[in-house]
């Protein structure tokens, strides 16, 4: 394993374990109090810099790997994503995490696309688009689970 996966992998578990713990003290506040509201808003705000994080990752290696015209979808759902991130931050929060939720599945559906060679391989390595499409469906469950009353 290199370095670069190694650090990528205790970044995704550290941001995983805190998203989790997070996650769970919204859970205990009451469904209906402003302390779970500002919790929930607070958790969107934190996905959507993920969100937008994750979808400009591929960007860069479409960029720096020169993959064509494959590559140039990488790089617009790259956007896509950004774009995404932008209308969680402007949407109430149980929306925004909804759309967290949508953005994240639907990020990890992209991450998959990679692996049987439907969008450019030489975008993501192998090893990359497994753990971030494994990554993605963590965090879209830990923000249904935040989500849910």
């Amino acid at each position: 394993m290199t370095d670069s996966a190694l650090i990528l992998l205790t970044a995704a578990i550290l941001s995983a374990v805190t998203t989790g713990f997070y996650a769970s003290q919204i859970r205990r506040l009451d469904a209906d109090g402003p302390e779970r509201l500002i919790g929930e808003l607070r958790l969107s705000q934190w996905m959507a810099l993920l969100l937008a994080v994750m979808g400009s990752i591929p960007v860069g290696l479409a960029i720096a790997a020169n993959a064509g015209p494959l590559g140039n979808v990488d790089i617009s759902e790259g956007i896509v994503f950004v774009v995404l991130a932008g209308m969680v931050l402007q949407s109430e929060p149980r929306t925004a995490l909804a759309l967290a939720i949508a953005g994240f599945i639907a990020h990890a559906l992209t991450d998959i696309a990679h692996r049987p060679g439907w969008l450019s391989t030489a975008v993501l390595p192998q090893w990359y688009a497994a753990g971030c499409g494994a990554f993605d469906v963590v965090i879209a469950a830990l923000c249904y689970w935040a989500r849910r009353r």
